[in-house]
């Protein structure tokens, strides 16, 4: 028993489903065909222009499939946009017959994430994700807005550390009329900046590669 996938107007990847459904059972619907008169068949170019359709259409079911995971992250979104723009903007001399699909696909994309390169959470789990670092970045403006941003995160964070660890003077003990004394002692020392941790240091080196 053949089981076909038909469209689903809510879910856009069934007219993948659909079309890998119609190529598997492409055999046998041409052995139906040759054995019935019908109304109508699929010619050689229509199944061809199938095959270029689907092929087109399983880069956003993967990539759906991956930023859908559990352990994906906000890391993977960048990353994930700039590859679809790049298959999507490849021109191949077997494209005939869904250049147009192709163009209109790169439009909606580049609609849809206009932003997501100048978005602090996509960029900055970018770059401190070791996978992808600045790899992904399409405009060097955006990657240098990026870079200059993590820094002075970096650094904001180191002051507000040094903030914290800075040591506060005792206060005076209250004599026998509860009045407090001031006691001379001398001056304490400035303590030497914090350290920066492993994690701190590792992102400086990377974003200054």
């Amino acid at each position: 028993m053949i089981f076909y996938i038909y469209y689903v107007q809510t879910r856009w990847n069934s007219s993948l489903y659909m079309l890998q459904s119609l190529l598997e059972q492409k055999r046998a619907l041409s052995v139906y065909a040759a054995e019935r008169t019908l109304p109508a068949t699929l010619t050689v170019n229509q199944w061809e222009l199938m095959t270029k359709t689907a092929e087109v259409l399983v880069p956003f079911e993967e990539l759906t499939r991956d930023v859908s995971r559990e352990t994906a992250s906000a890391a993977d979104v960048l990353p994930a946009i700039t590859v679809l723009r790049r298959v999507l903007s490849r021109e191949e001399e077997h494209d005939q017959g869904i250049r147009t699909m192709k163009r209109t696909l790169l439009e909606a994309v580049e609609k849809r994430f206009a932003n997501v390169e100048t978005e602090p959470l996509f960029y900055m789990a970018t770059l401190l994700d070791a996978r992808y670092k600045d790899g992904f970045f399409t405009k060097s403006a955006h990657l240098t807005l990026a870079k200059d941003h993590l820094i002075q995160e970096v650094a904001k964070k180191t002051e507000e550390r040094r903030a914290t660890t800075s040591k506060e003077p005792e206060a005076a003990e209250p004599d026998e009329h509860g009045r407090r004394q001031r006691c001379w002692s001398p001056p304490t020392p400035p303590l030497p900046p914090p350290r920066l941790t492993e994690a701190e240091e590792l992102v400086l080196s990377q974003v200054t590669e």
